[in-house]
């Protein structure tokens, strides 16, 4: 009897987790707790409607939820979107009701949510994790209801050699969550790759450009539909799609000139404007103006090496594109600085030959005193009609980070600040600083192997001014608040977008670009300013601008000032942003009243991606239950067979 007994313990296990596998057939999509059938996928769809005109994009994105379950739910989606997004804009419609979300401070939005969902109201909670990262929570998602939450944001589509390209990411690859802070940020679990997508993505995008249209194509979705109504006008369309990939749109528009044009906005107390230059994308030599290149090296002892070489390899493939009316220096620090020469050179071989001797006769020592060797290159004389840039080659081996932003904010004013970092360890904090406050390119190699190459491209991103000295000036109104505060000079394939605030009388008043070329032509053009020309986004995309300068110096330096403006902000332009949240409520409570359960929306792993991308402390993912269960299984029957043997 015992052994009876002994080999029907297993075997009732075995029948109760095949019971178990059968039940969980329809994992991930719904969980089943006793009586309860839970909708664990209730995202069922995301409709994107972009209009493109000139180069703002306006979507409205619509994500449809639907409990099939026979409980309440409450949802987590977390979702991604371009850096360049200011989301604007939220509504919540349950049914024929609409509610329009409002914009609080983080902390009181997350107050105001977790009472709403105490007292059993319907209500949504739109939160920012990362500039390009967002979190969805949806409270009260009755059996059968469908739930709507409209999401509506902006941005400016910036061409780069030529192209315009607008993105809306779809897909999210698991993050490794080794970091504490960034466990509990994108905590979220993932598809297996065998699993179909219930969610289906769609899109319909509109284009209206003030150009002919060159070329348009849609490399990520083949099977999207394009279609030209005229040379400037061309609309697509993406049916239902697996949300497994970003949707990519790329366009090009037809000239090689310099192209350039103005938008406004006019309101009561805020008026706006946009001005977008974009460079042609291949040069000549006579596009170039006179060029002053500054190279600020690092000779402290982490730099010997590689790092040293590869200064000494750029500086002379660099000196082979100078020509006679191009000047340069060079100022090496370490503990101290010493410089070249206290005028800048002309770029002949006697001075090239006498500045790569500098460079290897160099000896550094002490610490690594950057702030005091980009002041005094930023006091060199500069003739603001020549292009001058600061090339600065170190591994930023510094701590004092926010005094050295400070220092390009207030002195780099008509300088082009282009770091490169160097070695195998470099302060990408630093180096990234730097490029993003300087609003020009960086590079950081961390490999001799890399040098070649990088060294190449570095070379071309700083080689080719086609504009300097530019200039913006109002004629009738006052222009303020530059967002970039500092303007650039124009480097081909690097265009430059400068969004700003201006106040007085539009009628006859006109913005008026100026700046110098090659041959140190003088170029200006001079755009009138038309009421008709409207765009309402304006001020929005202003403030995201805004902020978006703000948040990383605010992440930089930890300095509380910059975060009230961030909150200031968000609160007046109705915007998301790190400290500033959409919440809408539910005025009457559900009247269904039994409990709800929380359900973290599963993601589709991005295309191409194996299960094994879910593992190494990256975020959960949705088990396999056969996987799982045929362990166990092989367990049981093992334990089984040798209680049976033991028995005899």
């Amino acid at each position: 009897m015992n052994n009876k007994l002994s080999l029907f313990r297993p075997l009732s296990a075995l029948l109760l987790l095949t019971q178990l596998s059968l039940a969980s057939e329809n994992s991930p999509y719904f969980q089943i707790h006793g009586k309860q059938q839970i909708d664990s996928f209730p995202l069922k769809s995301s409709h994107h409607e972009v209009t493109i005109t000139g180069p703002i994009a306006q979507v409205q994105l619509s994500q449809t939820y639907h409990n099939f379950g026979n409980t309440p739910i409450d949802a987590t989606y977390i979702f991604p979107a371009s850096t360049k997004t200011a989301i604007h804009g939220m509504t919540m419609n349950i049914g024929k009701r609409q509610i329009i979300a409002e914009i609080q401070e983080k902390k009181k939005a997350e107050a105001t949510f977790k009472k709403a969902k105490n007292e059993k109201k319907a209500a949504s909670l739109l939160t920012q994790k990362r500039p390009n990262l967002f979190s969805l929570e949806v409270t009260r998602i009755l059996p059968g209801e469908e739930l709507s939450i409209i999401l509506t944001y902006s941005e400016i589509l910036t061409p780069h050699s030529g192209i315009y390209e607008f993105v809306t990411p779809t897909a999210i690859g698991p993050r490794y969550g080794g970091e504490e802070t960034q466990a509990k940020s994108l905590h979220n679990p993932f598809l297996n790759k065998a699993d179909s997508i219930p969610t289906r993505v769609s899109l319909a995008l509109s284009l209206t450009s003030p150009l002919p249209i060159k070329s348009l194509t849609c490399p990520s979705h083949h099977h999207a539909q394009i279609h030209f109504d005229s040379q400037t006008e061309a609309k697509l369309t993406l049916p239902p799609s697996p949300p497994d990939r970003d949707f990519i749109l790329r366009y090009q528009l037809a000239g090689n000139k310099i192209q350039s044009g103005l938008l406004t906005h006019e309101a009561a107390g805020e008026n706006t404007l946009l001005l977008q230059v974009e460079p042609p994308h291949k040069p000549s030599s006579q596009d170039i103006p006179a060029r002053d290149f500054i190279f600020v090296v690092d000779v402290s002892g982490s730099m010997s090496g590689f790092p040293l070489q590869l200064a000494q390899d750029l500086f002379r493939k660099l000196s082979e594109t100078l020509r006679p009316e191009d000047h340069f220096n060079m100022l090496l620090f370490a503990g101290a600085n010493e410089l070249l020469s206290d005028q800048n050179l002309p770029a002949s071989s006697a001075n090239i030959e006498r500045a790569i001797a500098f460079l290897k006769n160099s000896r550094g020592g002490g610490g690594t005193e950057l702030l005091k060797a980009l002041d005094r290159a930023l006091d060199l004389p500069h003739d603001h009609d020549r292009a001058r840039s600061l090339v600065l080659i170190s591994d930023g081996f510094i701590s004092a980070e926010s005094a050295v932003f400070d220092l390009i904010k207030r002195k780099a004013k008509g300088t082009n600040i282009f770091p490169l970092g160097v070695g195998s360890s470099v302060n990408r904090h630093l180096i990234e600083g730097l490029s993003h406050f300087a609003g020009n390119d960086h590079l950081i190699v961390t490999h001799p192997s890399e040098s070649a190459e990088a060294s190449e491209r570095f070379r071309q991103s700083i080689s080719w001014p086609v504009l300097t000295n530019i200039q913006v000036k109002a004629e009738g109104i006052s222009l303020h608040d530059f967002v970039p505060a500092r303007l650039p000079d124009l480097f081909a394939g690097q265009p430059l977008s400068l969004i700003a605030k201006w106040s007085g009388d539009s009628t006859g008043a006109s913005i008026t670009m100026t700046g110098t070329t090659g041959g140190g032509k003088k170029i200006s053009k001079s755009f009138p300013l038309i009421a008709k020309q409207s765009e309402p986004t304006l001020p929005t995309l202003w403030a995201r601008q805004r902020v978006r300068e703000l948040s990383d110096f605010a992440t930089l330096s930890d300095r509380e000032s910059e975060k009230t403006e961030i909150t200031r902000l968000g609160l007046k332009h109705q915007l998301l942003t790190p400290y500033t949240s959409f919440v809408a409520i539910s005025p009457e409570p559900c009247a269904h009243h039994a409990p709800s359960t929380a359900v973290m929306q599963p993601l589709a792993l991005p295309h191409g991606l194996s299960n094994s991308a879910k593992t190494s402390g990256s975020s959960g993912s949705v088990p396999e239950p056969t996987l799982g269960l045929l362990s166990i299984l092989v367990a049981i029957l093992t334990l089984g067979l040798r209680i049976r043997r033991s028995s005899f």
